[in-house]
């Protein structure tokens, strides 16, 4: 592992929050960002925000939304779906033949999961990693998934795709970021990390949200951008369903 990292997950095609969550990690002393996936979906400008997840990030695990993308859409609600076929359409619309090209290599290449000194990086779960989601209640609604899911990585896992930034603990216990005071130092007993939503945040903080990790602390940060941009271009956009521009502005 190295000195420091950030980890990153879910632009979905948000590429001013991915911007200033970049230029934020810039002015930090991290030496790699690994991505937990799903950098397209929902938002209106998939093409740019793989671009600069290809250029910028060590790895990148496989989302739900990325493999709809380069596959079927399966389970997912109808503005999801015609996001998901807006995206594929653009990516194919692309001019640049080399850049259209690498991008959909980029795709069909992402593994699902990636391991580094017993840290486990996920989009989901261990269990079922592009698929699963942890919630904070998840104690209280399925404490065997949860037990379970603890159960296979041996020390540190970082998800996303409930794009809820918190931590579980050992006991079970879901921690915000505020309620540890926006960082969480791990002991020798297991965790599971969620870092958060870069482009659509749903803790009612409309911010972009990441994590930096070093050492055994973790620490989230938050970043503002201007919401706005997206969410014009997003009712600009006629495949795009208005809903997924008015959450911007209210993080959820």
């Amino acid at each position: 592992m190295p000195n420091a990292v950030a980890v990153i997950s879910d632009i979905h095609a948000n590429v001013e929050a991915l911007d200033a969550v970049l230029d934020d990690i810039a002015r930090r002393p991290v030496e790699k960002i690994y991505c937990l996936g799903d950098v397209v979906g929902y938002g209106p400008e998939p093409g740019p925000c793989l671009d600069r997840v290809m250029d910028r990030c060590e790895f990148t695990v496989m989302g739900n939304h990325d493999h709809a993308v380069f596959m079927e859409p399966t389970g997912f609600n109808t503005p999801a779906e015609n996001a998901i076929f807006w995206s594929r359409t653009q990516l194919n619309a692309e001019a640049d033949e080399q850049a259209r090209r690498r991008r959909w290599e980029f795709l069909a290449c992402i593994a699902e999961f990636r391991e580094t000194d017993s840290t486990l990086f996920v989009h989901g779960s261990p269990q079922r990693p592009m698929h699963d989601y942890l919630f904070p209640d998840e104690a209280e609604l399925n404490m065997a998934h949860l037990v379970n899911v603890f159960d296979l990585f041996a020390r540190v896992c970082f998800v996303g795709h409930t794009h809820l930034p918190g931590v579980f603990t050992e006991t079970y216990e879901f921690l915000t970021p505020a309620q540890v005071g926006e960082k969480y130092t791990i002991t020798g007993r297991k965790v599971i990390v969620n870092v958060g939503s870069v482009g659509q945040p749903r803790d009612l903080d409309p911010r972009a949200c990441y994590v930096t990790f070093e050492g055994r602390e973790v620490r989230w940060h938050r970043v503002a951008y201007d919401h706005k941009v997206t969410t014009e271009k997003i009712l600009a956009t006629e495949a795009l369903d208005e809903f997924l521009a008015n959450r911007l502005a209210e993080g959820r």
